[in-house]
């Protein structure tokens, strides 16, 4: 399914929407919860008892009943018999006895009957009896039964990502393990002869490479995980090498450089041997050649490759239109685009016929919740400091030919 010519050029959403029905959901696992850190959620997680199950303490000291300590101070503290020490280890709370308090640490379960808890510190810590120096009232220090979650409440929705407060949540809930959709792998490869790491130094005009730190951060940010792989030349031999070695842990391929005609550009004719691959034109500014298809090492598990600009705008830009979003269905993700506002220019420019258009702006946002987009920089001169410096991209559709002070824009916000 190859081809080249900008006669047969695509739209950005024809490309987007081939890329992101590729790019399917994997296969839900039935993982530990400790091992269900990033994934997404598959089902709901509902609370099959109540969270706490019965009232529990809030802080350490005396279960005891309000009443019989209301009238306590430092002039005339009350004294109590110890009845016992709240165990964890009990089946079932033991009865309170009026005109006595319980030793109990904080979260363990209220006796029946007791209605507040006076912290240590209004004590003298007594064991067998105890002196209490200060009044409490009803429901003093205490968390109800159910005051987190309800039984049978919902939780944690299906298509949550499970990050740190929802794996405290679901393991509180008593859930050993959850049904998630996994975390795709994708492997992140940079192609270019003229190419070195950061700080390398070497002699010549090599250029530092910055595409793959860029889209592994991307990559993460979208709820991947990314796997960096060093600078590859651009001859074939070592392209198909890196290519076949990295399939064997990849999700997902996502190769930036080497696309354009030029003779010692590879990246197409390597990818259209592995497989099914297609190198064309796409209506997205900046940029001009983008890839995606299906490829294998042994003509069987093919891995989905996405092959993107060399250009870092080029290559953020193809990103975030059609990679983030396709990541993020691919993760079970119900949310796929970043947050969207829609901002009135100040600013007229004209605009890419026929070519979706990226702009960074800043936002402005008046009392009254209107926003306003200024461009960074000349619109369609697109760069990583133009990039860094904004807020949000303000995407101009193809059929857009000038853009007035006035219109309104749609905008994917940075954060």
């Amino acid at each position: 399914m190859s081809f080249s010519s900008a006669a047969q050029s695509r739209t950005l959403v024809q490309h987007r929407a081939e890329v992101i029905a590729g790019l399917r959901p994997l296969p839900p696992l039935d993982v530990l919860v400790a091992d269900a850190t990033g994934a997404t959620l598959v089902g709901d997680v509902v609370a099959r008892h109540a969270l706490p199950a019965t009232d529990v303490a809030m802080c350490d000291g005396y279960a005891v009943q309000a009443a019989d300590v209301a009238e306590a101070s430092d002039e005339n503290p009350i004294s109590l018999t110890v009845s016992h020490d709240v165990s964890f280890d009990a089946r079932a709370p033991r009865r309170h006895i009026r005109g006595a308090a319980a030793r109990i640490s904080s979260g363990a379960p209220l006796p029946i009957g007791a209605d507040a808890v006076v912290p240590v510190a209004a004590t003298d810590g007594g064991v067998a009896r105890v002196r209490i120096m200060a009044p409490t009232h009803t429901q003093a220090n205490i968390r109800t039964a159910g005051d987190e979650a309800a039984a049978g409440a919902l939780a944690i929705a299906q298509g949550s990502r499970l990050d740190a407060r929802r794996i405290a949540l679901a393991a509180a809930l008593g859930n050993a393990r959850l049904t998630v959709s996994p975390v795709p792998r994708v492997v992140v490869i940079s192609v270019g002869s003229e190419l070195e790491e950061p700080g390398a130094g070497r002699p010549g005009s090599r250029v530092p490479e910055s595409n793959a730190y860029m889209l592994s951060a991307l990559v993460r940010e979208a709820g991947a995980n990314a796997y960096r792989v060093g600078v590859v030349a651009d001859d074939r031999g070592s392209v198909r090498a890196t290519i076949e070695d990295q399939l064997v842990r990849a999700d997902v391929v996502l190769i930036t450089g080497g696309l354009s005609e030029a003779r010692n550009d590879t990246v197409a004719a390597v990818l259209q041997d592995l497989g099914d691959v297609r190198v064309g034109e796409v209506g997205l500014w900046p940029g001009k050649r983008h890839g995606y298809g299906l490829v294998s090492a042994d003509g069987e598990h093919p891995i989905p490759v996405l092959a993107l600009p060399g250009s870092p705008t080029a290559a953020l830009v193809a990103f975030e239109a059609y990679v983030r979003p396709a990541l993020r269905v691919m993760s079970g993700r119900t949310e796929v685009d970043r947050p969207t506002i829609h901002a009135r220019s100040i600013a007229s420019w004209r605009s890419l016929e026929g070519q979706v258009q990226p702009v960074p702006v800043t936002i402005e946002t008046t009392g009254s919740g209107q926003h306003f987009a200024t461009p960074v920089g000349i619109p369609g001169e697109i760069s990583l400091t133009n990039v860094v410096a904004s807020d949000a991209l303000a995407w101009v559709d193809s059929e857009v030919a000038h853009v007035t002070r006035g219109d309104s824009l749609r905008c994917t916000l940075w954060d």
